[in-house]
């Protein structure tokens, strides 16, 4: 095929132009997908916002075969009930002011219930001896507690697959939430969510939350780039197959 323009010629090769047309298109689709990505972020980031202007809900009165996790997830949420503080869960490797620690994570049984759910009450130091177990307070009797409704965290790359490693009696260091081994540890059953204390709740430790991005950005950043890669494609695919005439 070849285009005439004045004393120019514009003649590409089939099998050439058949990449050209592929990629480009490939890379559209992927700059495309990468907006919609960037949508549902902001979409989830509002309702997220949202839930936090909610009034808090009573998780004792909630039933969770009726309710929806995803409807749970980011709510405010106040608990009665006591702490079973016989079982401590320390969550390895998180970094609060470039200092090593743990999150805490302790059962924590809903008044006149069988429901027990994990709490993460907060960051504390590992210390100078990671042999010896972080100084803890237990909170004896009935309390109260208010919290945010999370997922189940989720750890990065694991280097090794390591088992939980009994501190000392109760005490259990782990790498990561799996709810169906803690389950196993405690002989609890737990319930599929965490929730997160409040940082003005009392019974915690050091809780300085980070507030979560809606992510938008990192999308729209890829999209930029697919969108650059389709444009770079176009313009090499118009010079590679663009010259003079011969006169």
């Amino acid at each position: 095929m070849n285009l005439y323009f004045r004393n120019w010629c514009f003649s590409p090769g089939l099998i050439t132009s058949l990449l050209a047309i592929g990629f480009f298109t490939l890379f559209v689709f992927l700059g495309c997908w990468q907006l919609e990505r960037a949508e549902q972020k902001r979409n989830l980031f509002v309702e997220f916002e949202n839930r936090q202007l909610t009034e808090a809900m009573n998780l004792n009165q909630v039933d969770d075969t009726k309710s929806s996790f995803d409807n749970l997830l980011w709510r405010p949420v106040i608990v009665s009930g006591r702490f079973l503080e016989d079982f401590q869960i320390l969550l390895d490797n998180q970094v609060q002011k470039t200092k090593a620690g743990y999150y805490i994570y302790t059962p924590f049984q809903l008044l006149d219930s069988e429901r027990v759910v994990l709490v993460n009450r907060g960051w504390l130091a590992v210390g100078s001896d990671r042999k010896v177990s972080p100084n803890i307070v237990a909170t004896k009797g009935m309390v109260k507690i208010k919290a945010i409704i999370k997922e189940i965290p989720k750890t990065g790359l694991l280097l090794k697959e390591l088992p939980p490693e009994e501190m000392k009696n109760g005490f259990y260091r782990v790498q990561r939430i799996d709810l169906a081994e803690l389950e196993e540890l405690t002989s609890t059953k737990l319930l599929p969510y965490v929730i997160r204390l409040s940082p003005e709740s009392e019974h915690g430790y050091y809780r300085k939350w980070p507030l979560p991005g809606s992510g938008e950005d990192k999308h729209n950043g890829y999209a930029f780039q697919w969108f650059a890669f389709a444009t770079v494609l176009f313009i090499i695919y118009f010079l590679l197959n663009i010259k003079l005439k011969d006169l």
